[in-house]
């Protein structure tokens, strides 16, 4: 029996970027211009993988937990052509979203608190680096 790998679905995750925002309706066209589903994640889907949460197969894998991340955006479906003129959009209409990813064999495993640490971590080791280089530009 051949066993069938389901794709996940086209679909833009955002996380802590409510409908209030100035820029959610430059996201909202934006997914809809590429195509991507827009689905809102809560601190309730913390821990579910980043494929259920895409449609794919899996549920719970942890409890959810209290995340208090900034503002997030993960995507998946996009080519690289389609990523730079989603990105393009989202600069045009305003959209201010500090984490960004696009979904991947390896972290489409992780739950989503899993992988909104990593994009935090991320951020401020980004951060660290640019206050050094800028330190050193000044001596």
């Amino acid at each position: 029996m051949k066993v069938r790998i389901r794709p996940l679905a086209p679909c833009a995750l955002v996380w802590n970027y409510p409908d209030t925002e100035p820029g959610f309706a430059a996201l909202a066209d934006a997914c809809r211009a590429e195509g991507l589903a827009l689905t809102p994640v809560t601190p309730a889907d913390t821990g579910r993988t980043i494929a259920s949460l895409c449609g794919g197969p899996g549920s719970a894998s942890a409890p959810a937990i209290e995340a208090n991340y900034p503002a997030a955006l993960i995507m998946n479906g996009l080519d690289r052509a389609q990523l730079d003129s989603f990105l393009n959009r989202l600069r045009a209409g305003g959209v201010s979203i500090p984490l960004k990813a696009m979904v991947t064999p390896t972290n489409q495993s992780w739950t989503l608190a899993a992988l909104l640490a990593e994009l935090e971590q991320e951020r401020e080791a980004f951060a660290a680096r640019a206050a050094a280089k800028a330190a050193q530009k000044e001596q």
